[in-house]
């Protein structure tokens, strides 16, 4: 989380669209940043689990199976002006890459957005305005289908923060509640294999910027950093766990 608020403030001060694509070590479960702390004392299958605070909303994410991105703008840009630009494009380029590959993919509609309700602890229970779903006959399946990518945002000031979550392949350690079914279980052998999925959306994304695709790989923080130091403190801290 730290290293996240680090690129969305080098994005501020850059000018550039910047995006971090991590997993998790160990497997955690990371909590939008409005959601209660006592909650989790709600859901047995967390027990023992650790668990971390996003800046960003949103319900519960479960992860260890998944491609977590966070990508960062500056608020002029014209994907920042309003929420909806940028996941429909973040989200919008998945849907085409899967639609490409015979997917039944789609992004949720304002009308199925609003047959679900949206207090559900865990995110891939909720189902907001452009997340991204497949149509498929899976055990466990809500409204608008499976879902496999959700979004959500921090606005601050002069940049905007986008956290996501693609849903690779259930969790081989979650059960209850917190199990959801993701790419691998979904499209099976009509999709491919879900990197490549994830290889060909991230061009799709690149192209929809108008502009290649920089890859650079690195560590997510040093210790001798002393900005960063002061950040992952506050997320390490338990009054920012806890603040709710």
């Amino acid at each position: 989380m730290a290293a996240d608020e680090a690129l969305a403030h080098a994005a501020e001060q850059s000018g550039r669209v910047l995006m971090r694509l991590y997993g998790w070590r160990p497997d955690t479960v990371s909590l939008g940043g409005f959601q209660a702390f006592a909650e989790t004392e709600q859901q047995p299958e967390l027990a023992g689990w650790p668990i971390v605070r996003r800046p960003s909303g949103g319900g519960a994410i479960v992860h260890g199976s998944d491609l977590t991105y966070c990508l960062a703008l500056p608020s002029t840009h014209p994907w920042g002006r309003r929420p909806e630009d940028l996941y429909a494009a973040v989200h919008g380029a998945l849907v085409e890459e899967l639609c490409h590959r015979g997917v039944a993919a789609s992004m949720v509609d304002a009308e199925v957005a609003a047959t679900v309700a949206d207090d559900s602890f865990f995110c891939f229970d909720r189902r907001a305005f452009g997340d991204v779903v497949i149509t498929a006959a899976t055990a466990g399946a809500v409204a608008g289908g499976c879902k496999v990518l959700g979004s959500a945002q921090r606005r601050l000031a002069g940049v905007v923060l986008q956290h996501g979550s693609l849903l690779l392949r259930r969790h081989p350690s979650m059960t209850g509640a917190g199990s959801h079914a993701g790419l691998a279980e979904i499209i099976g052998g009509t999709g491919g294999d879900p990197a490549a999925v994830v290889v060909h959306w991230l061009e799709r994304l690149a192209a929809r910027l108008g502009g290649p695709l920089a890859e650079r790989a690195g560590v997510s923080w040093t210790a001798d950093d002393p900005d960063l130091s002061r950040r992952v403190n506050r997320y390490a801290g338990a009054a920012w766990l806890r603040r709710r």
